[in-house]
């Protein structure tokens, strides 16, 4: 997360209020959020009580 400046409380964000939501394969989700001008993209999985982040990456396109 250091390498592209994403912050603890941009991927809270963006679980908690997806501009953009996809379900993936094998229980897995994307969260997709918008930030100056780019998209922040974070894969998790739902445990029974928590969110078990897999990836969380600035990218320059958003959803399709």
């Amino acid at each position: 997360m250091r390498r592209h400046r994403i912050t603890e409380e941009n991927v809270e964000s963006a679980l908690l209020h997806p501009e953009y939501f996809e379900p993936l394969i094998e229980g897995r989700f994307n969260a997709w959020l918008n930030i100056s001008e780019r998209f922040l993209r974070v894969t998790y999985k739902e445990e029974s009580d928590h969110f078990l982040i897999i990836t969380a990456v600035m990218k320059k396109r958003g959803w399709r």
